[in-house]
Parts: C-alpha cells; structure tokens; sequence
C-alpha cells in the first residue's frame, strides 16, 4: 500500500498523498501538506490494524522518497475532514506518538470528543428510522448490528481547535464548510488544490443519508454545498478522501448532481402508488446484501425525505400515523 504521490501548488507548496487500508474493500487516501516549515495531517485512517500499519508505513515511504521525516511525531497539526470513521479512527493511534494538536468542524466535534455519546444517540435515531421506513424486525436487527460494527475500535479523542470557515491563520489553508454526506465535511483550499475529502469523489457519488438521522445532513444540504463548491474560482486540481485526483472538478460536481436529479425522478415514478421507504430501496436498488442494505435504505431515505419536504411526496395511511407510536409511512407523489 505505498503508492505515495505529490502535487505542487501554485505557490510551492506539496500536498503529499498514499492510501490506506480502511475497511476490507474500501481505500482511504492520506493527505499531508507540507510548506517547508510544518506539516498538516490530513485523515488518518480507520484505526483498524491494517489502516494503522499503512498509516505507518506510507509515512516512512514518504520519508524514504523525499528525503525528510514524515513520522506521525513530525506533524504540526492534524486536520479531520469530517465525522466519519474511516477519516478520524486512527486519532487513538496517532496520539500514542504525536500530540500534534487536533482539528475538525464544530458540527463533528463531538463524534471525536465524545463518540460514545454520539453513538448511542445516532444508533437509536437510525433504528427509529428504519422501523418507520418498514424494515421487518428480524432484519432491523441484523442492520444495527451491522451498523456497530468496529464502532468499539475508537475511543473519544479530545479536539484543540476547530475548523470554521474562512483562511486558517497562520497555515493559510482555506476551509470551507459543505454538510451533507456528513455534518461538518468541510473542504481544504490549498492555493488552487482542493481536498474534496468525501464531498466529491472521482467515481463515487457520495453516500447520502436522511436529516432526520442526523441534523445538517441531507440531499437538500448536500446539493447545496455542491453548488458553493463549485463556485470557487482558480482550482487547478481536486483531491478526495478516496479514489482519484479530479482534474476537472466541476464537470464532476455536474455528473453528481445528475445522478440525483435522475434519481429522484425515479422515486417519484416508483410513488405513483403509496410505497415505503424500503419499497423505494427495493426498487431503486434491487437485491444488495451485508452493510449494502442498509447503505441502500438510507440513500432512499434521503431522496425520499428531500421529495416529502419539497412538497413532492405526501403521506398516505393517516389512520396509522395517528394512531400508531411509530408507524411505517407510505408515501404517494403529489
């Protein structure tokens, strides 16, 4: 795993970059910008053993190809680009060599700080959702369980300062806020290099899931940062979280964008007659197994959800909703 990579910016500064072995089947890409006179950790990985050991090992590639030390005890500074594991598991793991302070939005703050917590209550928040969206019981459990899964690896890490919007002093690494696939995904402008972390990949359109889970996520706030995004002017090169550089970036955003468009379009075909969100998934997805399921259900959920609050969808079993604690919501195009 040391396929170690750099980029020059406009103003001499190198983004450097190897990938790590998240999860079985899924590669995290590392960043780490250096200037000369420091060095910023970009993401560090799940935390699991092998993405810790690539963590390492891309390191000293780094230094072997360069020429400089790349050690975790090197860096200045360590950048999270958004709450969700396969980016922030390895803080454990970093702080048992470096105590570079640490970094990330306010809005995922607390899923760093104070995981457990953050856990518990997005755990019981999905469980409702999937119970309404009339996901049979049998199956919600084996979801959650799912769901759990490596959530034990992590362990809170205390953040030093926050990520907010606008130029960071003294480092003058642009951040720009843009939730959606997570709370507090943020962009990183380096001179005319953009880290997309998860907000745009190059193959991939990033994983939507439904507000209702959790607050600031959503198509509707995802498409909107789509749109801030690409209105930035004088990126050269955009780099994400996972897969490929991005040359052209906004011709990218365009095809994610698409990818919405057509597929809200098709759950409103699929509500001409009342359906469950699980009915949506099922016919959206067709057959998908393991973490998929649940990966379709919340990505149905959220093209759902975005219809329903823009006057698309409406709901149907009124009696049930009325009088049932949690009711399973059918929901029929407008």
């Amino acid at each position: 795993m040391n396929d170690i990579d750099s980029f020059l910016t406009s103003a001499g500064r190198v983004i450097y970059t190897f990938p790590v072995r998240a999860f079985p089947g899924l590669v995290a890409n590392i960043y780490v910008i250096g200037d000369g006179d420091s060095k910023v950790l970009i993401d560090c990985g799940s935390g699991m053993d092998k993405s810790n050991q690539d963590l390492l090992d891309g390191l000293e590639a780094l230094s072997e190809k360069y020429g400089q030390p790349f050690h975790l005890s090197d860096m200045d500074a360590v950048f999270i680009t958004h709450g969700h594991i396969d980016h922030f598991g390895g803080l454990p793991f970093v702080r048992q060599y470096s105590d570079a302070p640490i970094a990330v939005h306010s809005l995922d703050r607390r899923v760093l700080s104070h995981y457990e917590e953050r856990v518990l209550v997005a755990s019981r928040l999905l469980d409702t959702f999937l119970q309404r969206a009339g996901v049979p019981s049998e199956s919600r459990q084996n979801l959650m369980s799912m769901y759990l899964f490596a959530k034990g690896v992590y362990r809170s890490t205390e953040v030093d300062f926050l990520l907010g919007e606008g130029k960071l002093r003294p480092d003058g690494i642009g951040i720009h806020h843009v939730p959606g696939h997570c709370p507090g995904q943020v962009c990183l402008l380096i001179d005319d290099v953009l880290i997309t972390a998860d907000h745009v990949l190059s193959f991939t359109t990033p994983h939507q899931a439904p507000e209702s889970i959790t607050n600031n996520m959503g198509l509707g706030h995802f498409l909107a940062s789509l749109d801030k995004i690409a209105a930035l002017d004088g990126v050269s090169l955009a780099l994400g979280g996972h897969e490929d550089p991005m040359p052209d970036f906004k011709g990218r955003i365009e095809e994610i964008k698409q990818v919405h468009e057509d597929r809200l379009a098709q759950v409103l075909e699929i509500c001409k007659e009342p359906k469950t969100t699980a009915e949506v998934s099922q016919e959206l997805f067709g057959q998908v197994s393991s973490y998929h399921i649940l990966l379709a259900l919340e990505e149905a959920g959220a093209h759902v959800e975005y219809l329903y609050q823009h006057g698309e969808l409406v709901a149907t079993n009124l009696e049930q909703i009325e009088n049932e604690p949690a009711p399973v919501i059918q929901y029929r195009r407008c």
